[in-house]
């Protein structure tokens, strides 16, 4: 399996994105115990990845000629958050891999204390067949590119 990933980044620190997003918790994200529910988490880290990769790839739909799916997210929640605040998600290219991009990802709270981290798979499928399929060299060299860029930034 041909893989290029970063040194070991410290997903806790809010210093290790270069690029951020910002939202404002909503009282929908309550759950019954009167904190932010788990299930928001998981939709912070979508909005950040999705603006990530949309800033910094310009979409992923161009450099695969196919489709980009998630295959697997892993979300480690770390301190409760209560309504009303804001959040702030980051997301960064941490592996590159045969067919697959992992993006590493958390949320911090407005102390900038960090709520959760994880991480998620992208992979790269062929239309036709649902099967995963490799990054084309021109596609590689570019989320390459992403991945050694400081922050993960370019």
């Amino acid at each position: 399996m041909n893989v290029a990933a970063t040194p070991a980044i410290d997903l806790a620190d809010i210093k290790s994105f270069g690029f951020l997003t910002t939202e404002h918790l909503r009282f929908a994200d309550v759950d019954a115990n009167g904190h932010i529910n788990n299930v928001a988490f998981v939709v912070f880290f979508e909005n950040a990845r999705i603006r990530y990769l949309s800033e910094q790839l310009k979409g992923l739909r161009v450099l695969t000629g196919g489709e980009v799916v998630v295959a697997h997210i892993a979300l480690d929640l770390k301190r409760q958050m209560f309504y009303p605040g804001t959040i702030r998600g980051g997301a960064r290219l941490i592996e590159v891999r045969r067919s697959s991009l992992v993006i590493g990802q958390a949320i911090f709270d407005q102390e900038e204390r960090c709520a959760a981290s994880g991480h998620v798979v992208l992979v790269s499928v062929d239309k036709q067949s649902g099967r995963g399929r490799p990054f084309e060299s021109d596609a590689r060299a570019a989320v390459t590119r992403l991945l050694e860029a400081p922050g993960g930034v370019l």
